[in-house]
């Protein structure tokens, strides 16, 4: 099909030829496969990045927001390709300038810079080329948009080519096979792209998906036109195809049924340019993505701090490796590349040394065996590991398969440990990025972390004796920050620095904290250090150590060394910082690979070993480990400050690790090394399902590895897990609390997963709109009035009990009950309709139009929308809800303040004190015991604390509580109708009537009762105990 305008009607011309449309071997399929995938992908950075108007918009009928990480980093291909065009369009020269779009599925260049910059593009033709196919249905999106039409008008009349779909001034729409260059050569010189043009190609992860003959015949068929630029960004292996990010990348495209060609034939950039001089080009320069990224002639810190602006983010190890296996290459017929001042390549790239060669020829390498034990846990990236006693070391937290964690994983080399071991209190939240610090030989000290990157925190948590203790919080919520232990005058301590805060700012502060003394702030001596994030910290003495590498809140990796000493504690506590970068021992080449992000920095029998992290140059594995020791200890004053740089080779025994969000820890004479991996881009997520143990030797007596695993979940009411404890029937130990899962969800259908499964869970980085930020008391008396009614719960205790009714239901101003909850007053507020309350349920939207546009409803939460029963807006001050179940779904939308939250599974009702026909319980269970307690000990609780602009999702009939942390909690509470059909008929405003099938099963009880009558006692009671275990067992069934 091809397209005719005439007098504002579209004519579609169908020439019915399919001998026109020339495919090689399935290649269309693929090629719509890779194209919806990018372009659903670049709709997602437009509407986040880009300002009006948008483009991808017209090509993608149902956006879809996409991960962060995968968001900036196809906002960075869009950059640099876009970076090159207008480069090439600024470029001064007398002759036509063209641009082919070589593969350009529906990439909307043309109509892009016709808006943006119709000056430079006045003289320019922009020649899209792709599948007959697939430009078929271009053209036909841009025959049925007036936005997109009006751009390119005056469309010019067919031509006899059945290759043109489309053609006008500035642009041309040409259905060919890629694999044949001869023809679309031909296609080109008929067209008006001739030799006497200046050209550019742009490749953008096209021509990788082709055979390499093919390919490199369209570089050489290019390569033919006197004044040629080519623009190439595609895959790379910088170090290998058995790096675990390229074997995610590879074996994706794989299972897509497209798989990288070039990358196997050209793995490095030094092979990418040698396959364009061989191709008759006379320029070829290449560079990784990462590195583009990093060099300030192409991108600005200033554009580095807006981008942080834009959304959360906090994947810097994923966004590094994606964009150091990215790369971008500008070759030219001349010796100049695109424009006169060709940004970010005018340096040789970092990878035109063969890598299969020792660049650090004279150094000598520390051989490490690593030793690869059986998978024995859950794995988890970004946790904290800390040695525990002489053979123990605990990972806590971090983030599993699904959801963040604050279980714990501990690592015993000693098979004969007691059966007391740490666990972790149901009151540390899930967490990741967050520091635990062995400071004494049995006190471990856990600070900060985070569960979105929005929500930084500041709880602190002591472990002593088996037992967690809450103690003082940060001044500020922190994750992301370094620490270490000290000893001062024989007192143990916890030094940290730096770090990331809720809003995305990167601090500079030192902080010390002293058991029964708290936080005290320390002051620099030296001002001028950069505040940093992910930075490495270590103490070497009691009171003195080194600092290396992290990050700045423009996204740069610190390329300095500091040793610190901490003074004067008792009068000006300080911290003397020195840069010690001119004391490095080591060549100039390799101390660029000790400048790190995310690295771990642990001990070792040979000194300190920096693992993994990543730098401003990829790390291979010939430098992903380095040892860090003393230097020249006669040197007179400096001794104390030199650090000797040695490459470790390590030799894997089994598969290679992926040294992103590891931890290490040396215990028992040797060092290991656990949990790690990283999400790599869309192509999946990379999980170390081994422990690697380093050595300078081999075992001798041939033995596995040393060690072992247990998995412990948190615990409510004791500091310790009496292991496999199980009751009569096989349940799990009363006192275990589990907590409820933690997850991000980018798709209704994510959500609809959620619901299916039919489990709870807190749903973290949805946009909920303004109203986290500005629904404070003050702000909703202003918005809603302080005359408009209410009805409120005023309560005598702080735990409401719906049995025993002990609040009473009082109507008063709401400005009155905003003072109230102000001054601590026991009341709760759950809204009615505004119109005919005992008739309709409430509606936030139509109950308080005032509140309306603040509430956002996330897209995510679309099967919500379309099903809502009901939206109560709820606060509360310092009042527990009484435990209960909701017959439907919902999702409570924590606004402002935070929420502990207990809930129990359906198959604990019977144990739950509820009545029948009732779905209340008097039992409150942040009062109870459950080990003691008779009935609640068979339970299986679940727990969370809900933060402002997580929601929670409810299942139905599970039963739960909520009590408030602080005297104020602000929440929407959305209930929606699971189930197609078997709800109770008749009026229910509150959503909360037992299903029909319930209900009439409750009469029919009575009937088969009344069935009994007469009968003998014991006759009577065993038919009906064997009729209760047969509904128990269909129940079961």
């Amino acid at each position: 099909t091809r397209y005719k305008f005439q007098e504002g009607k579209v004519q579609c011309l169908d020439y019915g030829s399919k001998g026109l449309w020339k495919h090689s071997g399935g290649s269309t399929e693929i090629s719509y496969q890779t194209n919806n995938s990018s372009i659903v992908s670049k709709r997602s950075v437009e509407r986040l990045y880009y300002q009006q108007p948008h483009f991808y918009r017209y090509f993608v009928k149902k956006p879809i927001r996409r991960s962060p990480l995968i968001n900036r980093g196809y906002w960075l291909r869009m950059y640099v390709v876009d970076d090159a065009i207008g480069r090439f369009l600024a470029q001064c020269s007398r002759k036509k300038k063209v641009i082919l779009n070589l593969g350009c599925g529906y990439d909307p260049l043309v109509f892009q810079w016709l808006s943006k910059s119709p000056e430079l593009s006045r003289d320019v033709t922009f020649i899209d080329i792709d599948y007959p196919e697939l430009m078929a249905k271009k053209c036909e999106v841009i025959a049925q948009t007036r936005q997109l039409r009006d751009l390119i008008e005056p469309i010019e009349a067919p031509t006899l080519d059945p290759s043109v779909f489309l053609r006008s001034r500035h642009f041309l729409a040409i259905g060919c096979d890629l694999s044949d260059s001869r023809k679309l050569g031909q296609i080109l010189t008929d067209n008006t792209c001739s030799k006497d043009c200046l050209i550019l190609c742009i490749a953008e992860v096209s021509i990788t998906y082709m055979n390499d003959q093919a390919a490199d015949a369209v570089l050489e068929w290019a390569a033919q036109y006197e004044d040629v630029r080519f623009c190439l960004l595609e895959q790379f292996l910088p170090d290998g195809a058995d790096h675990p990010f390229a074997q995610k990348m590879l074996q994706h495209f794989e299972n897509l049924n497209t798989p990288l060609r070039s990358v196997r034939k050209y793995p490095r950039l030094i092979d990418q340019e040698k396959r364009f001089l061989r191709a008759g080009w006379k320029y070829a320069k290449a560079k990784s993505l990462w590195n583009i990224f990093c060099d300030l002639t192409v991108i600005s810190n200033e554009q580095k701090l807006w981008l942080n602006t834009v959304e959360p983010f906090d994947e810097y190890e994923e966004f590094v490796l994606f964009a150091s296996h990215y790369f971008y290459l500008e070759a030219a017929k001349s010796s100049q590349p695109i424009g006169s001042k060709p940004a970010g390549l005018q340096h040789p790239p970092f990878y035109q040394r063969d890598q299969t060669s020792d660049p650090m020829d004279g150094i000598s390498h520390l051989k490490l065996h690593f030793e690869a034990l059986p998978k024995l846990s859950g794995c988890r990236r970004f946790g904290a590991i800390f040695p525990l006693y002489d053979k123990l070391i605990g990972y806590h937290g971090g983030l599993g398969s699904q959801s963040r964690l604050n279980s714990l994983d501990v690592y015993k080399s000693n098979s004969e440990i007691g059966q007391r071991i740490p666990t972790t209190h149901p009151l540390i939240k899930a967490r990741m990025c967050h520091t635990i610090t062995t400071f004494a030989d049995d006190k471990v000290l856990l600070v900060g972390g985070r569960t979105s990157p929005s929500q930084a925190l500041s709880d602190c948590w002591l472990l002593s004796s088996n037992t967690w203790t809450r103690v003082e919080d940060l001044p500020a919520p922190l994750y992301r920050h370094c620490a270490t232990s000290i000893r001062i005058r024989e007192h143990a301590a916890v030094l940290i620095y730096g770090g990331k805060n809720s809003y995305g700012h990167t601090e500079g502060k030192w902080h010390l904290w002293w058991e029964n003394v708290g936080w005290v702030k320390l002051i620099a001596s030296e001002p001028g250090i950069s505040p940093r994030f992910g930075a490495s910290l270590t103490s070497d003495q009691p009171s003195a150590g080194f600092l290396l590498g992290g990050m700045t809140n423009d996204c740069n990796i610190c390329d300095d060394v500091y040793h610190w000493t901490i003074r004067d504690l008792d009068m000006d506590p300080r911290i003397q910082l020195t840069k010690i970068n001119k004391y490095l021992i080591t060549p100039t080449s390799m101390a660029p690979s000790l400048y790190r992000f995310g690295a771990h920095l642990t001990s070792s029998f040979d000194g300190l070993l920096l693992i993994g992290g990543v730098s401003n140059q990829f790390l291979p594995r010939n430098r992903e480990i380095i040892k860090l020791s003393r230097g020249n200890r006669e040197a007179e004053d400096e001794f104390h400050r030199s650090l000797r740089l040695t490459l470790v080779d390590p030799s894997y025994d089994e598969q290679r690790p992926l040294l992103v969000g590891h931890a290490s820890c040396f215990c028992d004479n040797s060092t290991a090394l656990v949990g790690g991996g990283a999400l790599c881009f869309s192509f999946g997520t990379y999980l170390n399902e081994r422990i690697w143990t380093l050595r300078t030797r081999p075992k001798d007596d041939g033995s596995p590895g040393l060690w072992d695993v247990e998995n412990i979940r948190e615990n409510k009411g004791k500091g310790y897990v009496e292991r496999d404890k199980r009751d009569d029937n096989g349940r799990e130990a009363p006192h275990q609390v589990t907590g409820i899962p933690r997850t991000n969800i980018e798709t209704t259908s994510e959500f609809e997963r959620l619901l299916r499964d039919s489990r709870p869970a807190v749903i973290e980085g949805l946009d909920l709109g303004p109203c986290v930020r500005d629904w404070s008391l003050d702000a909703l008396k202003a918005k809603i009035g302080s005359d408009r009614m209410v009805v409120v719960h005023e309560a005598a205790n702080q735990h409401m009990n719906f049995k025993e009714k002990n609040f009473v239901y009082v109507k008063k101003a709401f400005g009155s009950f905003i003072n109230d909850i102000h001054q601590g007053s026991r009341q709760y507020l759950r809204s009615l309709a505004a119109d005919k309350p005992s008739e309709r349920p409430a509606n936030l939207k139509s109950d308080f139009k005032e509140l309306a546009s603040d509430f956002v409803f996330p897209h995510q939460l679309e099967f919500v929308q379309k099903n809502a029963h009901s939206s109560p807006l709820r606060i509360s001050g310092p009042v527990n809800i009484w435990l209960h179940y909701d017959v439907m779904a919902n999702v409570l939308c924590q606004i402002r303040g935070s929420k502990r939250v207990i809930m129990f599974p359906p198959e604990d009702v019977s144990f739950l004190e509820i009545d029948p026909g009732a779905s209340s319980s008097s039992i409150n269970v942040f009062e109870t015991d459950f080990s003691q307690d008779p009935a609640l000990k068979h339970t299986n609780p679940y727990e969370t604390i809900l933060q402002p602009g997580e929601v929670l999702f409810i299942p139905p009939v599970w039963m739960h509580s909520v009590s408030p942390l602080e005297n104020l909690s602000v929440s929407v509470n959305v209930f929606f109708r699971n189930l197609k059909s078997g709800y109770a008929t008749g009026r229910d405003i509150y959503g909360n009537r037992d299903i029909q099938a319930y209900e009439k099963g409750r009469k029919d009880v009575e009937k088969i009762l009344k069935t009994f009558e007469g009968i003998p006692t014991d006759m009577r009671d065993f038919y009906l105990l064997r009729l209760g275990d047969e509904l128990k067992a269909g129940a079961r069934a």
